[in-house]
């Protein structure tokens, strides 16, 4: 099996307070990927409700694919999923569908972990089968620890590891 090249002009940067407004925008995309997972729907407005803002703006990223917005992920220092503290959580993790499938992804989380070493924990609920194939196919191998979880109905998995920066 050939390993897809990484794309070689994208740039995984830092976002700030300035950029919550896109990133509102950006998560609006997301909740609509992720409303045919939750069941969700939008408001009188035509908007997704919710406050991952508010709850993720700790370590803000934009990936640019050729100086384009390829997609955004939110690292924070608290597991929610299984109360787990400190350690990095991917809180949130968006490929913009027009690069999806194009390393793009793989690429964004492997800068982020060189970015913050130390001890990770990646969760995915099982019915998303985009993310149930991503994430074990990206995350290291090494030392991992698998949880299978069960929270509000749905199941979960779980994988914690420790990432050394390179």
């Amino acid at each position: 099996m050939s390993r897809r090249p990484e794309p070689e002009n994208l740039k995984v940067i830092a976002a700030d307070a300035s950029e919550k407004p896109l990133f509102g925008n950006l998560i609006q995309l997301y909740l609509y990927d992720m409303a045919l997972h939750f069941g969700t729907s939008v408001n009188a407005t035509g908007h997704y409700e919710h406050d991952i803002l508010e709850e993720c703006w700790e370590h803000p990223y934009l990936f640019h694919l050729n100086g384009e917005i390829a997609g955004f992920a939110l690292v924070t220092r608290h597991c929610t999923i299984r109360e787990r503290s400190p350690c990095w959580y991917m809180a949130e993790f968006c490929v913009l569908r027009p690069y999806q499938r194009k390393g793009v992804g793989r690429a964004a989380f492997g800068s982020i972990l060189d970015m913050h070493a130390g001890e990770w924990e990646i969760t995915w609920f099982d019915g998303n089968v985009p993310a149930a194939g991503f994430w074990p196919a990206t995350i290291p191998v090494s030392d991992q620890e698998i949880h299978q979880l069960t929270v509000n109905g749905m199941d979960w998995t779980s994988v914690a590891f420790t990432s050394q920066t390179t």
